[in-house]
């Protein structure tokens, strides 16, 4: 009876605590992506509006603000790209 306690209380606990610690692991990444998110949606839109004002104005602040939208992008691609590494998942 003693062992049956002891079993059950092991068998229980750990796969327990895997899967909270893996919840609390899986809720950061959520927060820290929307967090991400937010970030990217006001940068991208500082870059269209210094797109759309260039477009009237110099091909060089044209291009330099295309430029910098560009980086925006390319950067949270980087970010995707370093989360899913260690995972092998196969990228297109």
């Amino acid at each position: 009876m003693l062992h049956t306690l002891w079993l059950s209380l092991l068998t229980t606990f750990f796969p327990s605590l895997g899967a909270s610690l893996h919840g609390a692991l899986a809720q950061s990444e959520a927060y820290r992506l929307g967090a991400t998110s937010e970030r990217l949606v006001v940068d991208l839109q500082g870059a269209i509006d210094r797109v759309q004002s260039a477009g009237r104005a110099d091909r060089t602040v044209l291009k330099a603000s295309i430029e910098a939208a560009i980086a925006l992008i390319l950067e949270e691609h980087q970010d995707w790209h370093m989360l899913v590494r260690p995972h092998q998942l196969p990228l297109a």
